[in-house]
């Protein structure tokens, strides 16, 4: 009896022993890894972004009277200038002489009688032909000749205009309704004269050499001036130094020597709580005489 015990007693060891080798040996089989292959390809580099579309940048500019005969049938097209009205013009050009921009309009005499003489001499038109867009060729010298008889005084422009705008006796621009223009014109009506006295102060400051080496050349200033919502004047940023220190002082000291610019609109104002105003300067200096815009 007790040999069948331990006869049965070691089947059992050896059954258990059996089972521990069948389900828990395994566990601990190291398996080699799969190993995927991988090709490498020269592809091409991925297309960059589409450029972002950026408006173009509006620049503002002091309204000047324009006859209705030097003017173009307004279209939707976006000006390059802003200003009081829309507008558009056959030719745009701008006068010669520097100052407050302005164009100098005809006495009611003189309008009289050169209306009597339009009318005598007035005769039916011939239809010039078109181009493939529908447009008409256009010739305004005869226009631009009556308006210069007609203009007493001086023309100017204050604005420093792109090159591509030719010079003439008078401005004529292709602008879009500014919605705050007022506020821009009486900025340059307490701002200029001071710029301006400052610039010939420091013009006339200079010594012979420093005065030979700046001449004849441009000096551009650009400003952001920061008005609170009252209008008066925070700070004032210098974003482009001209490269004459005395120049780009005109320009911050006539902005701080007026210091309030009342009545600004609310709706200008930018989540920082206030104004930005960006301006630019620029004096186009020569020893016969300093050109300012």
């Amino acid at each position: 009896m007790p040999v069948v015990r331990a006869v049965l007693l070691s089947l059992l060891v050896h059954f258990i022993i059996i089972l521990i080798m069948i389900f828990f040996v395994p566990q601990f089989d190291t398996k080699k890894p799969d190993v995927a292959e991988v090709e490498l390809i020269n592809a091409p580099p991925p297309p960059p972004p589409p450029p972002k579309k950026v408006k173009p940048q509006q620049q503002f500019v002091r309204d000047a009277f324009v006859p209705d005969k030097l003017k173009a049938q307004e279209d939707e097209t976006m000006a390059r200038f802003m200003s009081e009205h829309k507008q558009r013009v056959k030719q745009e050009t701008q006068a010669a002489n520097t100052g407050m921009t302005q164009n100098s309009s005809p006495t009611q005499e003189q309008q009289a009688q050169k209306a009597k003489q339009t009318v005598a001499e007035t005769k039916p038109q011939e239809k010039l032909p078109t181009d493939k867009d529908g447009y008409r060729d256009v010739d305004i010298s005869q226009q631009m000749a009556e308006m210069n008889q007609l203009n007493h005084g001086e023309s100017t422009v204050g604005e420093s205009l792109p090159k591509d705008v030719s010079v003439g006796s008078f401005t004529a621009l292709n602008t879009d309704r500014y919605l705050y223009y007022t506020f821009y014109a009486r900025i340059e009506e307490l701002v200029r004269y001071r710029w301006e006295t400052r610039v010939q102060n420091a013009i006339n400051s200079f010594e012979p050499t420093l005065a030979m080496s700046a001449s004849n050349r441009s000096w551009i200033t650009n400003v952001e001036f920061l008005l609170d919502k009252r209008g008066e004047l925070k700070s004032a940023i210098i974003m482009q130094e001209s490269g004459m220190k005395k120049f780009d002082l005109a320009a911050v000291n006539a902005f701080k020597d007026a210091r309030i610019f009342p009545n600004p609109p609310q709706e200008m104002i930018q989540e920082d709580g206030y104004i930005h105003l960006n301006f630019g300067f620029e004096v186009n200096y020569s020893q016969q005489g300093g050109r300012r815009r």
